[in-house]
């Protein structure tokens, strides 16, 4: 009597199973579909109307890093201060938002005579229409003797109308009690996203659906990534993004600005101390060291 065929059900499932194999071995191998490069995340800053005023030429530009105190708008055709620009005493950093007005932080330079110590942790902001500089909101902490500085870092977020702010408010030597703040610029509240760590630089990234907070470290040659969601609150912890060291940074040098230039991550690297003497210079030893993004592996590569 012939046998019954044998049924292809049992072979059609083992050779499902074994490609489901396979691809659980790739996997594990590492690979991974590329990631796309980090997006910019301050593309909606608009320039101040104020600058009309000024019959605006192509090279004009605000800074805060020259000669002269506070707030300065150079040309090709001179510098230009409004009256107020200097009320916060010489400043560092600087950013703008989507209606064009401008923020700004002190950083003491040369004595704390033209920078007091009560307002290291203000941000000023300077009117897109009047181009008049105010006090915008104050932040918890303060500086010392021993440490004077305060606000060293600022970045804008278009997607979340939100100002971060890097800071070494209250640290000392042996502690510390810097991190980032994020200001809501409607309503100026204010959310601890990195806590006790002292930061020098920020910069706000899109990635995939939420968003990512670089920070460069003030004690550290090192940059962190922290994981932020939708509404840019933080969803994790705060990991090494780049070992400037491995970069050829000195022990002494910091991540003064990082900003997006294409699929490219450019760092200004300063030497930094908390000390005055070692800031008290108009020409800051500047150097700019660059990474370019790596698709594959989804990281910053030199």
């Amino acid at each position: 009597m012939p046998r019954p065929a044998p049924s292809i059900l049992p072979v059609t499932l083992a050779l499902l199973g074994l490609v489901f194999s396979l691809i659980l071995l790739v996997a594990t191998l590492g690979y991974a579909a590329p990631m796309s490069a980090p997006q910019p995340l301050d593309t909606c800053r608009s320039s101040p109307q104020f600058l009309a005023a000024f019959n605006p030429t192509p090279d004009m530009a605000l800074a805060t890093d020259g000669a002269a105190m506070g707030l300065v708008l150079r040309s090709s055709t001179g510098d230009y201060q409004l009256p107020t620009w200097d009320d916060a005493g010489y400043l560092g950093p600087l950013a703008y938002d989507w209606r064009g007005d401008v923020y700004v932080a002190p950083t003491p330079r040369l004595s704390l005579a033209d920078n007091p110590l009560a307002g290291a942790a203000t941000i000023w902001r300077v009117d897109s229409v009047s181009g008049v500089m105010r006090p915008f909101t104050t932040l918890s902490g303060a500086a010392s003797e021993r440490n004077p500085f305060g606000i060293l870092g600022l970045a804008y977020a278009c997607d979340l109308d939100m100002l971060y702010a890097g800071t070494v408010l209250g640290s000392t030597p042996s502690s510390e009690h810097g991190g980032v703040v994020a200001v809501g610029l409607a309503d100026q509240s204010q959310q601890v996203v990195l806590p006790n760590t002292d930061v020098m630089s920020v910069l706000v990234v899109r990635q995939g659906t939420g968003y990512t907070l670089y920070a460069g470290l003030a004690r550290r040659p090192l940059v962190l990534a922290l994981p932020l969601d939708a509404h840019g609150q933080p969803r994790g912890s705060a990991q090494p993004l780049i070992d400037l060291s491995q970069a050829g940074a000195t022990p002494q040098e910091r991540a003064r600005k990082l900003r997006l230039v294409g699929d490219q991550l450019q760092i200004d690297l300063v030497p930094f101390t908390y000390s005055l003497q070692a800031n008290a210079t108009d020409t800051p030893q500047i150097r700019t060291l660059t990474w370019q993004w790596d698709a594959a592996h989804g990281e910053w590569m030199r």
